[in-house]
């Protein structure tokens, strides 16, 4: 549904969250970036996607649905087939004193409407839906896709013939269909991460949801040769090749959703193995507030990244989503008047009008060579995926010095560390203290479902830990978790969230780096000035029905 510009800023601008010069400022931004208004008015911390759909329905005068509560009955589901869901953008919600709900991606389209009204019989209450929860509605259709899933690989397994040509078997429709069949499930499933493992018997493949591996499905010994075969051919890898490492990348599209997999394949006991990543594309990068950002840390963050110069480093473990951040923050200062540039490994995400650099060692382009380069590309921000080394820590520093405002990881296990961590590396005390503006540490924890959300009390044992360990008073705080449902595949979770601590560099805390102290003692001044410890943070998030307590538990490592 295509709303004209001048409509959208009457729209926007009369609900009194958005001043006119932003919409402007924003409208000009997504002209130049090739964007919808509404992202970078969600980038910018203006409105979120629910607040600018509710708009969007009260202008429609129809009815809205954050879908992130509502479970859709199958019942419901069966009034209207989804291929037709999906041709003509509806899902339909249930029945209302005999009238069909029906969610709508778009709810002026006369024909879908009139569709709708003869296949069902019925009179229609058309709710408006954002393009993201659209997608969720759509999704419910294959809540029980796993009958349909095991249907399908037990079928073309049969089917699927041993030996010969390789590269025929890799073409041939049962190889084809279970590769399609798979990568059509793990998206359903939301996974990040499809693993295929080859064992001395069969090929198990997992898939990784919200953090979490899980097995999906034994395929027979058989299998294992032509799928990761036709694997091969889709990323434009050596088929022959099975005693290197190789690395490649793909393109496909599931339900208008363009999906990039990246593939590494390495060689195992028992045969190859493959682990691919997936990149939703169609996507919208993640706002800071989406992220888990929020309050006092969320300011912080927006005032660092208004500064024309030093540095901002995002810490945390492998796996804590610290490139996710990152390239919220680019989403952000993304606009037609800045040149930025990123150095990294690998590139997760194409990002429009940003020169993006490959980290390739094999011919001599490590972090340090990249960013040196780009110092000669007249950036004014950079990106470099990953500090790891003492010559690329002194070139972002230098870099952070003379005019540009750097960004980048570290791997420290809190906020406080990272001041120590680049001086260890042998950058100078005074040029750490001096170029750092801000230091984000975090850790990704599950969600609870928004559908089967409830309050209750955790066991002695966890109550007694936080009286002990945490000081908390269990009065004062609430504690929630998922019940489990339809939604969540009986998990009680859906999605994951970020928790922070954010660490400004204040004139205390750069005379502690500048002397070169322990963590320990920069933690102790940063606590006194009033930092959200990430423990602190988590509980902010326990009381307001993001997480359980169970996750933040588990997600802080005590000092």
């Amino acid at each position: 549904m295509n709303i004209a510009p001048e409509t959208l800023k009457q729209i926007v601008v009369r609900s009194g969250l958005v001043p006119e010069a932003e919409f402007d400022n924003a409208a000009q931004t997504a002209r130049d970036l090739g964007r919808p208004i509404e992202d970078i008015l969600v980038f910018r911390g203006f409105l979120n996607s629910a607040i600018y759909s509710k708009l969007i329905a009260d202008y429609l005068h129809v009815g809205w649905l954050d879908m992130k509560h509502v479970l859709v009955s199958d019942d419901a589901l069966a009034l209207l087939p989804q291929n037709l869901a999906k041709t003509y953008k509806m899902v339909p919600l249930g029945l209302e004193n005999e009238k069909l709900k029906l969610a709508m991606s778009d709810p002026t389209d006369v024909e879908a409407l009139e569709f709708a009204k003869r296949f069902t019989g019925r009179e229609l209450i058309p709710f408006y839906l954002s393009p993201e929860d659209f997608s969720r509605a759509l999704s419910q259709y294959k809540r029980n896709f796993k009958g349909e899933f095991d249907k399908a690989i037990s079928e073309n397994v049969a089917k699927a013939e041993e030996g010969g040509d390789l590269k025929k078997a890799s073409e041939d429709l049962p190889v084809v269909k279970i590769l399609d069949t798979i990568m059509e499930y793990a998206v359903a499933q939301r996974a990040s991460d499809v693993h295929i493992e080859t064992q001395e018997t069969d090929v198990i493949v997992r898939f990784r949801v919200d953090g979490d591996l899980r097995d999906i499905v034994r395929l027979p010994e058989k299998i294992e040769e032509p799928l990761i075969a036709r694997i091969k051919i889709l990323s434009n890898l050596k088929l022959d090749e099975r005693r290197i490492p190789q690395d490649g990348r793909y393109k496909l599209t599931i339900n208008d959703e363009v999906i990039a997999l990246r593939v590494s394949i390495i060689p195992g006991f028992y045969g190859e193995n493959v682990v691919m990543r997936i990149l939703r594309e169609s996507a919208r990068p993640a706002s800071l507030e989406e992220l888990g950002l929020m309050g006092k840390n969320l300011e912080l963050v927006k005032n660092a990244i208004e500064a024309p110069n030093g540095m901002i480093l995002v810490t945390g473990p492998t796996g804590s989503g610290k490139t996710t951040t990152l390239y919220s923050l680019l989403t952000i200062l993304n606009t037609i008047d800045v040149k930025i540039c990123t150095i990294e490994d690998p590139i997760e995400y194409g990002v429009s009008r940003v020169t993006q650099i490959q980290v390739n060692p094999k011919a001599g382009l490590d972090f340090a060579a990249g960013l040196r380069a780009l110092l000669r590309h007249d950036p004014d921000i950079m990106m470099v995926g990953e500090i790891r080394d003492k010559e690329t820590a002194e070139i972002a520093v230098h870099s952070a010095l003379t005019g540009h405002l750097v960004l980048s990881t570290l791997h420290t296990n809190d906020a406080a560390s990272a001041l120590p961590r680049l001086v260890d590396m042998g950058v100078e005390g005074y040029l750490a203290a001096s170029t750092l503006n801000l230091v984000i540490a975090q850790r990704l924890i599950r969600k609870i479902c928004t559908v089967c959300i409830k309050e209750y009390t955790p066991d002695a044992a966890v109550m007694a830990k936080l009286v002990a360990e945490h000081h908390i008073n269990p009065a004062r705080q609430k504690f929630y978790k998922g019940e489990g449902c339809a939604e969540c595949h009986g998990s009680g979770f859906l999605g994951r969230i970020g928790i922070y601590e954010v660490l400004p560099i204040s004139e205390k805390i750069r005379t502690l780096v500048t002397k070169k102290v322990a963590s320990d003692e920069i933690l102790k001044t940063a606590k006194e000035e009033g930092m959200t410890t990430m423990m602190q943070d988590g509980l902010n998030k326990v009381s307001s029905g993001f997480t359980t307590i169970e996750q933040v538990l588990q997600a802080v490592t005590d000092d």
